[in-house]
């Protein structure tokens, strides 16, 4: 237990840092060609940064994913930032407990607030690992892998997700066949988190009870995060998190599948 709280301790260490004491460290003018604002200093020149790798915890199950990230922003006012500083503020919210698309809106709202450019671009690939269920590792031919969702945040002049400048961006990022109407929609209906899928929701009562001091354990654990367990979308998250655990730790395996198979639906 010491040690899972640990490594929570440590994904998570994002709470306990400043975005602004980050970017405001990193600012530095940048007048252009002749000391006159223009494209080869801080305005209207698109910069980007690609394959910023991170991994953060799904706040569905506490379970870790991948998260690939790339940033683009269009400066004003003649201000540029570190490059180096836009990945440790995308690192500062991945070590959070999060969603895909909240990642990017924060790291996009933050970049915002904090460096003031014309407008800020992030597209967040993001690779969630399986949550096994008895069903899964026992009656699938092909093991299940990573689970992949890419969405995207802009603000400014990105806003506008029908605009130009996505088309460039995307350009540059060598992702031309990609569009933003392809991303996950925002606010979809579809969980995103395996944890919440049918084929887990399927699992019988019998094999999908929990230790209620486990439960409260790692509630316990979210609360020292900083976290409300009873926010919304944590509500659930530790006996996910427990189900998920328990499901390598029986003891009669077994026994149980034979169970489960003889209540699997037609």
């Amino acid at each position: 237990p010491l040690r899972v709280a640990k490594a929570f301790r440590e994904g998570t260490r994002g709470y306990e840092q400043n975005v602004r004491d980050i970017v405001q460290g990193a600012l530095f003018p940048e007048a252009g060609v002749d000391h006159r604002a223009g494209h080869a200093g801080g305005a209207g020149g698109l910069v980007i940064v690609r394959d910023l790798d991170h991994f953060s915890y799904c706040e569905c199950c506490l379970l870790p994913f991948q998260v690939k990230c790339h940033v683009g922003y269009v400066p004003s006012g003649q201000r540029v930032v570190g490059l180096s500083k836009l990945s440790r503020v995308a690192d500062v919210f991945a070590k959070r407990l999060q969603d895909p698309q909240r990642l990017a809106d924060e790291v996009c709202s933050a970049l915002h607030h904090g460096i003031r450019p014309a407008g800020v671009a992030v597209i967040a690939e993001c690779h969630h690992i399986h949550f096994p269920t008895l069903e899964s590792l026992f009656l699938d031919s092909k093991p299940e892998g990573w689970i992949k969702v890419m969405v995207c945040s802009g603000s400014g002049v990105f806003e506008d997700e029908e605009a130009s400048i996505w088309s460039e961006f995307l350009g540059l990022l060598k992702y031309r066949s990609l569009t933003p109407d392809k991303f996950r929609k925002r606010n979809s209906a579809d969980h995103w988190c395996p944890s919440q899928s049918t084929s887990c929701t399927k699992i019988p009562a019998s094999l999908g009870s929990v230790n209620p001091g486990m439960v409260s354990a790692v509630t316990s654990i979210l609360r020292t995060l900083g976290e409300d367990p009873l926010r919304k979308e944590l509500v659930g998250t530790p006996a996910r998190f427990v189900r998920w655990i328990m499901n390598f730790q029986n003891s009669n395996l077994e026994m149980k599948l034979n169970g489960f198979l003889s209540n699997k639906p037609e």
